[in-house]
């Protein structure tokens, strides 16, 4: 059985189903070794990208840090639990889940996440992110298992 990178959003608050769409191929991008451009296709090209510690602005920035995402790393599995709309029909949105991932030297490890993202739709309907957060919880003490 595939991968499910369906996450639960509130069910009284209107979400627009191209946004949930989206965050589906997002993760599911994000989970791909080689798909780069893929990645930053899912940018808008003057977006703020920030994770951990490091921000990266502008396609070229995050193309970069994605890059460097995939150095140390031969598989992730980002499993996105929920989904926060700040409101009715939001473009902004909170949400949270675990990544587990195997390291190129044989390690395993998981991590919980909580992100932060603002969407911009283009004329064509075209979702992209214009800011993303991600925050790691490396204290969790599931980082880096075996």
């Amino acid at each position: 059985m595939s991968h499910l990178y369906k996450s639960e959003a509130p069910v009284d608050l209107a979400v627009n189903p191209g946004i949930l769409s989206f965050f589906e191929d997002f993760y599911r991008v994000s989970d791909t070794p080689n798909d780069h451009q893929a990645y930053a296709d899912n940018f808008t090209d003057d977006a703020t990208f920030i994770l951990a510690s490091k921000v990266s602005r502008g396609r070229s920035e995050i193309l970069s840090t994605r890059e460097g995402m995939w150095e140390n790393i031969a598989s992730r599995k980002h499993t996105p639990a929920k989904i926060f709309p700040y409101g009715n029909n939001s473009h902004e949105f909170m949400l949270y889940g675990d990544v587990d991932f195997t390291f190129k030297n044989g390690g395993e490890g998981k991590l919980p996440w909580a992100a932060r993202a603002e969407l911009v739709q283009s004329p064509a309907g075209v979702w992209k992110m214009s800011f993303y957060q991600v925050y790691l919880d490396t204290g969790s003490g599931v980082y880096g298992t075996k």
